[in-house]
C-alpha cells in the first residue's frame, strides 16, 4: 500500500523546471546553447522547461529596505510603487517551481548586471520565512576567459542561504568556446545536471534515487 502511495505521489508531481537566463543575448547566445544540454537530460526524464529571459524584463534595482528597516523587506512592498515591475512574473514563477536553474555569462569576472540584479530583488522572499527554501537549483555559466567558477560559487554560496539544494554535479560551464557544445566535458556535466535535477525532485519528493 505504502509503494502504491509513493507511486500516485510521483506520478501526479509537477515535472517541470523553471530556467532564468541572465544573457543580454537571449536564446541566441553561448549560455543558453549550452542550457539546451541541461534541457535535453531534463526532457529526458520526462522534464518540461521554461525559459524566463531576463532581457526581456523591466526589473529595476533594488532599494536596500533590509538595510533600513528589516521588517520593510518582503514581497509586498517589493511590488509598490516604482518596484511595481516585472520582478512578479519572475517571483510567480519561482514559486510555482521546484527546479530552478540559473543562466549567466560571465562579466567582468561575476554574472550578468541583470543576474544580479534580481538575485538581490530575491532578498524581499529569503526576509520574510524563507519563501524559496527547498527549491532544487543549478547552473549554467561561459566565460571568454576567467570567472566561471567565481560566478557559479557566488549564486551557489547566496542560494544556499536563501535554502535551494543542490544535486552532485550542480553545474556546468564553458570557457573560451565560442560553441559550447564543441566542449565536451560541459556538454558530459550539462546531461548530468539535467538528469541530477530530476533525480533530486523525485528524492526529495519522496521517492529513491533512480
Amino acid at each position: 500500500m505504502a509503494e502504491r502511495l509513493v507511486s500516485l505521489t510521483i506520478y501526479n508531481m509537477e515535472k517541470k523546471a523553471l530556467f532564468i537566463n541572465g544573457s543580454a543575448r537571449r536564446d541566441r547566445g553561448i549560455t543558453y546553447r549550452l542550457s539546451t544540454k541541461v534541457r535535453e537530460g531534463l526532457e529526458s526524464e520526462g522534464y518540461e522547461v521554461e525559459y524566463i529571459h531576463l532581457v526581456d524584463l523591466n526589473i529595476n534595482f533594488c532599494e536596500g529596505c533590509v538595510s533600513e528597516d528589516g521588517s520593510l523587506c518582503n514581497p509586498k512592498r517589493c511590488l509598490e510603487g516604482k518596484l511595481n515591475d516585472d520582478f512578479k512574473i519572475v517571483m510567480d514563477k519561482m514559486l510555482k517551481r521546484d527546479i530552478i536553474v540559473f543562466l549567466s555569462p560571465v562579466y567582468w569576472y561575476s554574472m550578468s548586471g541583470r543576474m544580479k540584479n534580481l538575485i538581490e530583488r530575491l532578498t524581499s522572499l529569503e526576509n520574510v520565512g524563507k519563501m524559496l527554501d527547498g527549491k532544487i537549483g543549478g547552473f549554467v555559466v561561459t566565460a571568454q576567459e576567467d570567472g566561471a567558477m567565481m560566478t557559479i560559487l557566488q549564486l551557489m554560496g547566496t542560494l544556499n542561504d536563501m535554502g535551494f539544494l543542490f544535486p552532485p554535479y550542480a553545474f556546468t560551464y564553458s570557457v573560451n568556446f565560442l560553441d559550447p557544445l564543441q566542449d565536451k566535458e560541459a556538454v558530459e556535466y550539462a546531461l548530468r545536471l539535467g538528469k541530477n535535477l530530476a533525480k533530486m525532485h523525485r528524492l526529495v519528493k519522496g521517492n529513491k534515487w533512480v
